[in-house]
């Protein structure tokens, strides 16, 4: 696994938000997300052969009405007009915090990236049954690999469900609510360049005290 790179985007925490962490907690929680996602990157480096880059995490309270907004005109190439399916890979977990994970790439990617388990028909459009299975496993391995390490780290456990495949508009699959939610973002990308996507982490608000306490526990870990 390549070393992490520099935020592509920084989604930094809006000021006017009433929920908003102080920049050691935010620093915290970018290192923890950092170390959770190592393992499962390297067991998916040696899976493809390939290097896997991640980006430093970035995080922010946001809305899923903003993040699809902002992932979604990434993935989409910044076209506001053009708006392309994604394919990911969604789970809800519970624990100390709860939330959904998704692993989200545009069809092309999820094609490329599919390509280097199993045969592609190169004239594909879209995934079929075959890059399905193949992109929820993946995102098995990355999402619940993450919350695993997380568990480590905080001292307690966050159970993730079997994580499911769904495709879509950005907006349809990440959603448009405006309510806050606390936003983990890790942009991925093969070291080739045909298939980047990004792992999402959404943690309800309500959730926040044990977030933060999980957060400060954990740090007095390391």
């Amino acid at each position: 696994m390549a070393a992490p790179e520099s935020p592509k985007s920084a989604t930094g925490p809006a000021a006017r938000e009433p929920f908003r962490l102080d920049a050691d907690e935010a620093d915290a929680i970018a290192e923890l997300f950092n170390i959770g996602m190592g393992e499962p990157a390297a067991a998916l480096s040696a899976m493809l052969g390939e290097e896997v880059h991640l980006s430093v995490p970035s995080f922010a309270v946001s809305t899923r009405a903003r993040i699809t907004s902002e992932v979604g005109g990434d993935l989409e190439g910044g076209d506001p007009d053009d708006v392309r399916p994604v394919c990911a890979v969604r789970g809800s977990f519970t624990g100390p915090f709860t939330g959904e994970a998704l692993l989200i790439f545009p069809e092309r990617g999820t094609l490329a990236l599919a390509g280097r388990l199993v045969p592609v028909d190169p004239a594909a459009e879209a995934p079929g049954e075959m890059e399905q299975d193949v992109l929820t496993e993946i995102g098995n391995i990355i999402l619940n690999g993450c919350l695993a390490s997380l568990s480590n780290l905080i001292g307690g456990e966050i159970v993730g469900a079997v994580p499911g495949y769904g495709a879509g508009a950005p907006a349809a699959v990440i959603g448009s609510a405006t309510d806050p939610v606390l936003f983990v973002r890790i942009d991925m990308a093969l070291a080739a360049g045909d298939a980047r996507g990004h792992a999402l982490f959404l943690m309800d608000i309500a959730s926040l005290d044990a977030f933060r306490e999980a957060i400060r526990r954990a740090m007095a870990g390391l």
